[in-house]
């Protein structure tokens, strides 16, 4: 009998038994929240809907011929999509929120049946302490028949089985509790995932708005000033597009080969969902784009302010702003496999800054066309690390380095 309370008190210490304060929460509550839940995701689905139905215009805006007025139209659709994804944002905080509550609450409910189980557990064992306590002899001489002598015997076994069940229960309701915790930490990551993914989407908004006061001022509302602007823009924009050629044809061959991981397939992640607009090198788009003719990297078209997410594993090494030339907005990550990969024409950045750490899957920026692009999209580049570095231009901060084919690693 001592072996069998020495096994139950060592099953109890490895189930690692914390107390914690619990907060009586009823059943229908919980079912509220779920209902709640349910509601925002049938909402988040009825936005999506209409983020597709904005996709279509934007594209339909962007195939027209570019003047003042269709450009002032297409930064006012991109707004309204902005706005939208603004509200989806909104809607997934609201439904994270709700998922944690819930959560808790579940948390409390187990923890309540967890503490039932143990004092179930703890008064058998009293019984079966007690039971211990008395030699045989005086069990036998206790009981008037055999009878007697054998339902006591059974009764023994009946509670030693109960306390089994109960164990079993009891770690069963542990596991379940600490599966709802690790996932209350993940809802909670998410959480703040999407606070910051709300903040940089209002901060894109803005920066839509800025560019239709800047178009306005530059051209004082007036059609032929902006062909002026235009042509002015691309004359400079091809002029740097061929410095970046020379600049970036030095660097191709001052670097190790075999310091680079291996060409293969799921080095990196996609940064973003959406279809290859354009590939790496001598494309027949860059030929007519470009004085140099070389695309260094690919581009990867979705939808204007689509999240972009990091490749891999990194540090954020730098970010800058080309502003109306070459890449626009950029930021760049470097990578322990040798690699830094750069994400460039975006709209605006996440929450990220030089310096920071980052994983694969993080956002670190929105989906854009800043700089010299004919369209919103992702230009995606691979660098050796050892060579990419950032020059100080008029134009902004230009980052350069020996490039590779992204889809060697992708």
């Amino acid at each position: 009998m001592k072996n069998i309370i020495l096994i139950i008190l060592i099953l109890l210490f490895v189930t690692g038994y914390m107390p914690l304060t619990a907060l009586s929460q009823s059943t229908i509550l919980i079912e509220e929240l779920k209902a709640q839940i349910s509601s925002k995701e049938e909402e988040i689905r009825k936005l999506e809907e209409q983020a597709a139905a904005y996709k279509k215009e934007l594209e339909s805006a962007q195939s027209q011929k570019n003047t003042l007025k269709n450009q002032i139209s297409l930064i006012e659709g991109r707004v309204k999509k902005l706005q939208n994804d603004i509200s989806i944002t909104s809607v997934r905080i609201e439904s994270a929120s709700l998922k944690i509550d819930g959560l808790s609450l579940d948390i409390s409910e187990k923890q309540n049946e967890i503490d039932k189980k143990k004092d179930s557990i703890a008064s058998v064992m009293q019984v079966l302490y007690e039971y211990d306590q008395a030699s045989l002899v005086e069990v036998v001489l206790t009981k008037t028949t055999l009878s007697d002598l054998m339902d006591q015997i059974h009764y023994l076994e009946s509670l030693q089985s109960e306390v089994y069940k109960n164990l079993v229960a009891y770690r069963e309701l542990k596991k379940e509790m600490e599966n709802r915790k690790s996932e209350t930490e993940r809802q909670r990551n998410e959480l703040y995932s999407l606070q910051n993914q709300l903040s940089s989407q209002k901060q894109v908004v803005a920066r839509e708005k800025e560019e239709k006061n800047y178009l306005l001022v530059q051209t004082k509302g007036q059609e032929k000033q902006y062909q002026s602007l235009l042509d002015d823009t691309l004359k400079k924009q091809q002029e740097i597009q061929q410095s970046i050629f020379e600049l970036e044809d030095k660097l191709q061959l001052a670097y190790d080969p075999n310091s680079l991981p291996e060409s293969r397939s799921g080095v990196l992640d996609w940064p973003l969902g959406g279809f290859l607009s354009q590939g790496y090198g001598y494309t027949a788009y860059s030929k007519k784009l470009y004085k140099g003719g070389f695309h260094n990297g690919i581009d990867i078209a979705s939808s204007y302010g689509e999240p972009i997410k990091a490749a891999l594993n990194g540090t954020i090494t730098a970010s800058g702003n080309c502003g109306r030339y070459a890449y626009g907005r950029w930021i760049a990550v470097k990578h322990e496999n040798a690699l830094t990969t750069l994400y460039a024409h975006l709209s605006g950045y996440g929450a990220f800054k030089a310096g920071d750490k980052v994983k694969t899957g993080d956002i670190i920026g929105y989906e854009g066309s800043t700089g010299y692009s004919t369209g919103p999209h992702l230009h995606f580049g691979v660098y050796v690390a050892q060579t990419f570095r950032v020059e100080t231009m008029w134009y902004g901060a230009l980052p350069i380095g020996a490039h590779l084919d992204p889809m060697k690693y992708l």
